[in-house]
């Protein structure tokens, strides 16, 4: 009986563990987090976004700037961003799922981290996806300790860099660093190459008649064959229903997707999203 009841709590105790938030993979990606922070040149006063700074970037992105409030306001050196009510698949014969979703992006060092919780089986999913200092990774692991995958290498290098240039849609700071450069292709569409430490990647921004960012499309990003290799495959973001705050105005809704030749799988939504400029890593915690 005594060994039934301290199986009991064992596994009482162990339950509770699991739907704790937090563990050694929150541990780590706060680590990679605090990591960028530390890198971060400080200024000894808050530079602002002037006309004299948008001078040199093209003309549909100083209308994109003018437009939806970043002009004239302090050049954000980070952000964090909370995706809520978002939809995600693991694959494209898959359902998606219910996920929990933030990521921390930088500018002076285009570094980004993401960090996403599921649940698979009823047992809790982390997965930490990052680019810092121009080396891409993508770490999963299920019930806190057992990892079921860890891809890094020259394709997750450039993917992961890619889109970091995609977010800025939501960090517009990054558009005016000297490590992005840019062309106009037709009269709604410029193409941005993004190069940090030997990593490059480019892809095009297309702009509705208001002067609105409504896509982004990439050839540079790799796509898993479910463990039989990568391949390039065609990778594009749309960007809906602008908001407003305070300051700024933002898409309201994102949504992510690969172009496959079967169709579109679209395998990650969210339309309930929030962003915070220049925090601190207690900001994240």
């Amino acid at each position: 009986m005594l060994f039934l009841w301290c199986l009991i709590i064992v596994l009482a105790l162990l339950i509770i563990y699991l739907f704790l938030p937090g563990g050694p993979a929150w541990k780590n990606y706060l680590a990679d987090v605090e990591n960028s922070f530390q890198h971060e040149q400080t200024a000894e006063k808050t530079q602002t976004i002037t006309e004299e700074a948008i001078t040199e970037i093209p003309q549909l992105l100083k209308k994109y700037l003018r437009k939806n409030g970043y002009v004239n306001q302090p050049m954000m050196r980070n952000m964090y961003v909370q995706f809520g009510n978002t939809k995600f698949r693991m694959a494209a014969d898959k359902a998606p799922i219910a996920i929990d979703f933030c990521q921390v992006n930088f500018v002076d060092r285009p570094d980004r981290y993401a960090f996403l919780k599921a649940r698979m089986f009823g047992l809790p999913v982390q997965v930490r996806d990052s680019v810092q200092d121009g080396r891409g990774a993508m770490i999963g692991v299920i019930a806190k300790h057992f990892q079921l995958f860890h891809s890094t290498g020259p394709e997750m290098d450039q993917g992961q860099l890619i889109t970091a240039l995609a977010d800025a849609v939501f960090m517009p700071s990054l558009f005016l660093q000297d490590y992005v450069a840019w062309r106009t292709l037709e009269d709604r569409t410029i193409e941005g190459t993004i190069t940090w430490n030997g990593v490059s990647a480019k892809g095009r921004f297309t702009f509705d008649d208001s002067g609105d960012i409504i896509r982004f499309d990439t050839e540079d990003r790799y796509m898993d064959e479910n463990g039989k290799g990568t391949s390039l495959v065609p990778w594009f973001v749309l960007y809906e229903n602008y908001e407003s705050d305070q300051a700024y105005r933002r898409p309201g809704c994102v949504s992510v997707n690969w172009k496959l030749p079967q169709g579109i799988d679209n395998y990650f939504v969210s339309d309930k999203i929030t962003v915070n400029y220049s925090v601190d890593l207690e900001d994240i915690k």
